[in-house]
């Protein structure tokens, strides 16, 4: 039990116990300076963000991107989606309720347009396994309390993987099979299909990158580099995190800032959003082996009440990572804790 409760506070709070410093290969310095300019290739002329667009604000928030010029809209947005009908997923819930966390607002309760009120939780729960992509099952248990519905949530996502194959979503393929590794890690679930995950990943590693799928081809591309960067960052495997880094920069990074898919190609929205994901978390995690004493769980509360305490840190203008990477490791100490427990009573 002592070990499984230091991994995962070694993985998912390291920043509430360290400052910040370069833990990658690569210096902090270099890595913050490709965020920011991504996140600037990205959203830099944004005016808003509507409803339908909740993974893209929740991106530039983890950045450190100012909410201010679009809290209002983009609350009134969800207000009206919710009237429409069309937030009937229960990723789309928990991308809204990880979105009102980093704007410091109640991501417990929401007020509809006819100021009725709804518990995000509930209501999330409510919609089961229905979700948009099985990549946002991440957010899902972020959110989720129940442990019936964390269960509920990890066989609906278990039953999309075949050993020695990966990921079936829309066909295998690398980005799949990395995206679900780097769940299936967050929530330290099985062991075994990480590890599975891993050598079917490496499958498909070149010395320019990473492909999809071979049979598509075996050229490496901007996604696919970046999905293995974001799987083996939440790994904790600094090794090929730190050979994807080189990988997805040497290979794909361009000069506006953004990522390209192809290695000759232009800057790519797509890549470039994969590119900011694996990025940052590459940035927040701590590759050292060494592992906290901790003999306690870590409670609800006490994540909650880390992630009231960084909302109060983090900058409003945000060109430092620091603040931002507190608030991160706090969210998922609260979607993981259930998930632990349940682990830890097997």
């Amino acid at each position: 039990m002592k070990k499984v409760i230091a991994i995962t506070l070694s993985v998912l709070l390291i920043f509430s116990l360290l400052p910040m410093a370069a833990f990658a290969k690569a210096p902090t310095e270099e890595i913050e300076a490709k965020v920011f300019a991504l996140r600037d290739y990205l959203y830099g002329e944004k005016t808003n963000f509507t409803a339908d667009e909740g993974y893209d604000l929740y991106l530039y928030l983890i950045t450190g991107g100012d909410p201010t010029n679009f809290k209002d809209g983009y609350i009134q947005s969800v207000k009206d989606a919710f009237e429409q009908g069309k937030m009937d997923t229960a990723d789309k819930v928990a991308i809204l309720a990880n979105n009102l966390m980093w704007m410091g607002e109640d991501d417990k309760e929401f007020t509809l347009n006819d100021n009725s009120k709804i518990n995000l939780t509930e209501k999330m729960e409510s919609l089961g396994t229905n979700v948009t992509s099985p990549y946002n099952y991440y957010f899902v248990l972020t959110r989720a309390e129940s442990e019936d519905y964390i269960n509920q949530v990890k066989e609906a996502l278990e039953s999309g993987y075949t050993k020695g194959s990966g990921y079936d979503y829309y066909g295998f393929g690398t980005d799949n099979t990395a995206n679900f590794g780097a769940i299936e890690t967050s929530f330290l679930f099985n062991d075994e299909l990480i590890a599975d995950s891993t050598e079917v990943v490496e499958s498909a590693k070149t010395d320019k990158g990473y492909y999809y799928l071979s049979d598509y081809g075996t050229d490496a591309n901007g996604n696919s580099t970046a999905s293995a960067l974001y799987f083996y960052a939440l790994n904790r495997d600094e090794e090929k995190a730190d050979a994807a880094y080189k990988l997805l920069i040497d290979n794909f990074a361009k000069e506006d800032g953004g990522f390209a898919y192809a290695i000759d190609g232009t800057s790519d929205v797509f890549a470039s959003r994969d590119a900011l994901k694996a990025l940052a978390m590459y940035l927040w995690v701590d590759f050292s082996d060494d592992e906290p004493e901790q003999e306690e769980e870590i409670t609800t509360d006490d994540a909650v009440e880390q992630t009231e305490g960084a909302k109060q840190s983090t900058p409003a203008t945000g060109d430092s990572l620091a603040a931002v990477c507190v608030a991160g490791s706090a969210v998922l100490a609260l979607g993981v804790t259930l998930a632990i427990r349940k682990k830890e009573e097997k």
